[in-house]
């Protein structure tokens, strides 16, 4: 019997443009954006300031940056998504449940 939390929800996508333009302006409209956070490398945040929704969207779109991490409220839950380019119109969107995973460590 394995008497360890469950592991917390995690999803996986890609996305071309018309998506990433979506999720960005359904996190603006739809929930409680605590903060923007740019990568500058693959396992680390950059030591950059946070960002704005808004410019990290323009700056995902126009392949400025690499990637970014928005940490945001939806429905009482916290949610961390990371989108990192992928290609030249692609993206990649890992989300986490961040208070389940919280709650599993």
């Amino acid at each position: 019997m394995n008497d360890s939390p469950p592991l917390p929800e995690l999803r996986q996508a890609t996305l071309d443009a018309t998506g990433l333009a979506t999720l960005l302006s359904d996190l603006a409209l739809c929930t409680e954006v605590l903060a923007v956070l740019p990568k500058s490398a693959a396992r680390e945040l950059s030591s950059e300031r946070p960002l704005a929704l808004a410019e990290a969207s323009e700056a995902l779109q126009a392949g400025r940056l690499r990637g970014v991490q928005v940490r945001y409220r939806f429905d009482g839950a916290e949610w961390w998504d990371t989108l990192i380019t992928a290609g030249p119109s692609a993206w990649r969107l890992v989300r986490i449940r961040h208070d389940q995973a919280l709650a599993a460590s």
